[in-house]
C-alpha cells in the first residue's frame, strides 16, 4: 500500500478561488491510479483512503445495472455543476423569482447534470418531515438490488477509518430505521452519471463522519480523476474501489473523455 505524507497546502484564499471551477490536469501533480493508498494532511489525518478491488466487480457491476437510471438531469447541485461557459471558469449561479414577484430562496445552478438520490431524504424548511425518495419509492426492486454494493463499501469504511464510522453510527442508531440503508453507516447515496463536478465542498453530511465513494464504469473512457486543488493530489477510481475522502475539502473532477454513447461513468 502506498503511504503519502502531504507537507504543505494552498493558502486559504487560494483554496477558495477554486470554488466552482472546472479543473483539468494542470491541478494536481501526484495522481494514485490502480493501488490501495492512504493520503495524510501535513497535521496527520487523513486526506483520503482508496482501496482497489474493495467491491467485487459482479457487485459493483449489478448495482451500476439498478441504479444508473436514479441519476436525472438537475440544475439543483449548486457549485459542483461548474460555469455555463467552461472559458469563463466560474460557477453561475441564481435564484428565480416567484409567481407572487418575490425571490425564491432555492438556488440553482447554471447547468443541468446527471444526478440522483437513492435511499431517503432528510427534512427541511418546505418539507419537515423524512421521506423516501421518489427513485427508492418507485422501484424498491432495484434498490435491493445494489443493497450488497452499499453494504460493501460500508464494510470498508468500517475497516479503515473505524473512529469515523463509529461517530457516524452513533447518529444512525439515533436515526428512526426507516430512514436508514440497512445494514450501512448511511441514510442516502447519490448517483452521478457521466458528470465532471466543479470544485465544491459537500454540505448537509456529517462532519463528524466521513465521505465514502465508489465508481462504476462500462466502455472506454479518459479522465475524471478525483483531484483535491488544494493539496494537488488526484486520485484515478475504476470499478469495484472505495474512496474515502474528507469532502469539506474543496475537490473536483477532471473532463471526462470518451466516445460518445460508448461508456458510462
Amino acid at each position: 500500500m502506498r503511504t503519502l505524507q502531504l507537507a504543505s497546502r494552498l493558502p486559504e484564499a487560494e483554496e477558495a478561488a477554486f470554488a466552482g471551477r472546472l479543473l483539468d490536469d494542470s491541478a494536481y501533480d501526484v495522481l494514485i491510479s490502480g493501488e490501495d493508498a492512504d493520503v495524510l494532511k501535513p497535521d496527520g489525518s487523513p486526506l483520503l483512503k482508496y482501496r482497489a478491488g474493495a467491491v467485487p466487480e459482479s457487485v459493483a457491476l449489478a448495482a451500476w445495472a439498478a441504479m444508473r437510471e436514479a441519476a436525472t438531469m438537475t440544475d439543483n447541485r449548486g457549485f459542483a455543476t461548474g460555469a455555463l461557459d467552461e472559458n469563463e471558469g466560474k460557477a453561475v449561479k441564481y435564484r428565480p423569482v416567484k409567481a407572487d414577484g418575490t425571490q425564491s430562496k432555492t438556488t440553482y445552478a447554471g447547468r443541468a447534470v446527471a444526478s440522483g438520490l437513492v435511499g431517503s431524504f432528510d427534512r427541511y424548511v418546505r418539507i419537515p418531515y423524512c421521506r423516501l425518495t421518489a427513485f427508492t419509492l418507485a422501484h424498491p426492486e432495484r434498490f435491493s438490488a445494489a443493497m450488497p454494493f452499499f453494504r460493501l463499501a460500508s464494510e470498508c469504511f468500517a475497516r479503515e477509518l473505524p473512529d469515523r464510522y463509529a461517530a457516524q453510527m452513533a447518529y444512525v442508531q439515533r436515526t428512526h430505521p426507516e430512514w436508514v440503508i440497512h445494514g450501512t453507516a448511511f441514510t442516502t447515496v447519490t448517483v452521478n452519471r457521466n458528470w465532471q463536478t466543479a470544485v465544491h465542498q459537500d454540505a448537509g453530511d456529517l462532519r463528524d463522519g466521513f465521505g465514502v465513494m465508489s465508481v462504476v464504469s462500462k466502455g472506454s473512457y479518459r479522465g475524471g480523476v478525483l483531484v483535491f486543488p488544494a493539496y494537488r493530489v488526484a486520485l484515478d477510481m475504476r470499478t469495484g474501489g472505495v474512496c474515502l475522502a474528507d469532502v469539506h475539502e474543496w475537490h473536483g473532477n477532471t473532463k471526462i473523455v470518451g466516445l460518445p454513447g460508448r461508456y458510462e461513468r
